[in-house]
């Protein structure tokens, strides 16, 4: 596991390099798990030279298991902490896998709320 420097700043790229960080992960292996080859371009997104795009952001939330909320603004969303049932729901939701799998507990979701 890569060593932890904890000098991160308070920005975008600095909330990436932290969460990187935090799982142990080089520039190259989180590039491979969002899809950019090119471990350049996670360094100018870690250093604030290039900002993702919103499909790489949505990635990256993915991976780095956390919310758009903290990498955007650097807090997490209020709604989802307020409610320690939902949390865990969300939390269990970014485990699947496949958009197959989350679509079909969506599904599920919609019936328990329509049974109600």
């Amino acid at each position: 596991m890569r060593k932890n420097k904890g000098n991160y700043k308070n920005t975008l790229g600095g909330r990436i390099k932290k969460s990187r960080d935090e799982h142990g992960w080089s520039q190259e292996e989180l590039g491979f798990k969002i899809g950019v080859n090119n471990k350049s371009v996670i360094s100018s997104y870690e250093n604030d030279k290039r900002v993702p795009s919103i499909p790489v952001l949505q990635a990256l939330r993915r991976v780095l298991d956390t919310s758009m909320d903290y990498l955007i603004n650097g807090t997490e969303t209020s709604e989802l902490n307020a409610d320690p049932l939902i949390s865990e729901a969300v939390q269990e939701l970014r485990k699947l896998k496949t958009e197959k799998s989350r679509k079909a507990a969506l599904e599920h979701i919609r019936i328990v709320v329509m049974m109600e």
